[in-house]
């Protein structure tokens, strides 16, 4: 039982293959000071490998019983090691989960212990498996993408949305670009996340463990799956969920769009989220990172 009530958060955060771990990583450029599971959100196809649309980070504190939730806009720009400037969803399509652990990790600057990969079928999968989740829809949503042949068509006010409805609520991309996708995304991860504490989910259990079992992909072993419920019960109890973005701001280089990160102000993020503090190595690697930032960046 604990197993699978980990797996179902693990899905809730991730909305949106063994050797992955980087547990070996010890240069001190990099902070610890909680669990960190990056979590992916793919629309992977048979024809496709598909990019990370949805990108995660999950920071768990076991003593306190406490997370955070950090979400990484899927246009902010980043150094992908060999391949360049680029979007930070398109380091999946390079290199799968493992190139795009070591992107966001080389980014944040935090030690990322552990990888999620999550499908986007299995997800509608899961919103049916636990019977629907509430939604005040805000406004008039109506979208068709050509290329995944996916159309979006929902009307304002509550709603109680099955995996299709709930699909279309969290991937629709408005004049705010990703950043309001996310703000809906983290409003329907915390509504999932209610859903999922509350009582009624007992009797649904066996359909939701089989469909996260079939939906997931992760190199968390089943001692670390066991703690980890633990904790993530715990949180339950205490409303112990916190969630932020990467802090930044919105810019065209050569015509597209991009989240341009404000390096210092989300590497002191880091530290604090982590509960540390900045080590001299880390202080070195934010301003050369901010300074790359800065310098007209090359392909």
């Amino acid at each position: 039982m604990r197993k699978i009530f980990f797996l179902i958060i693990a899905a809730i955060v991730a909305f949106f293959w063994g050797d992955i771990s980087l547990d070996n990583v010890t240069d001190m450029a990099f902070l610890s000071g909680k669990k960190n599971i990056v979590v992916m959100g793919c629309d992977i196809r048979k024809d496709d490998v598909g990019r990370s649309d949805t990108l995660f980070v999950v920071m768990l504190d076991k003593s306190k019983k406490n997370a955070a939730l950090l979400s990484v806009p899927r246009d902010t720009r980043v150094k992908i090691k060999g391949h360049g400037w680029d979007k930070i969803n398109a380091a999946f399509a390079y290199g799968g989960h493992k190139l795009t652990q070591e992107t966001v990790q080389d980014f944040l600057g935090i030690k990322l212990n552990n990888c999620v990969v999550i499908d986007f079928q299995g997800f509608k999968g899961l919103v049916d498996a636990v019977g629907g989740v509430d939604i005040n829809v805000e406004k008039r949503m109506s979208y068709y993408d050509p290329y995944a042949d996916f159309r979006i068509d929902l009307r304002p006010g509550m709603q109680h949305m099955d995996g299709k409805t709930a699909m279309q609520y969290v991937r629709y991309r408005d004049e705010e670009g990703d950043i309001g996708r996310i703000r809906r995304q983290q409003k329907f991860i915390m509504a999932l996340y209610k859903q999922i504490a509350s009582k009624n989910i007992i009797a649904k259990m066996p359909g939701v463990s089989k469909q996260i079992m079939s939906m997931i992909k992760t190199d968390l072993s089943l001692k670390e799956m066991v703690e980890l419920g633990n904790v993530m019960r715990g949180m339950m109890e205490k409303d112990g969920l916190k969630m932020a973005m990467v802090p930044g701001e919105p810019k065209y280089i050569d015509g597209i769009s991009y989240w341009i990160p404000d390096i210092p102000k989300m590497r002191q993020q880091m530290a604090d989220m982590q509960g540390v503090k900045i080590t001299e190595k880390f202080n070195e690697n934010t301003k050369k990172l901010e300074q790359e930032y800065k310098n007209p960046a090359k392909k």
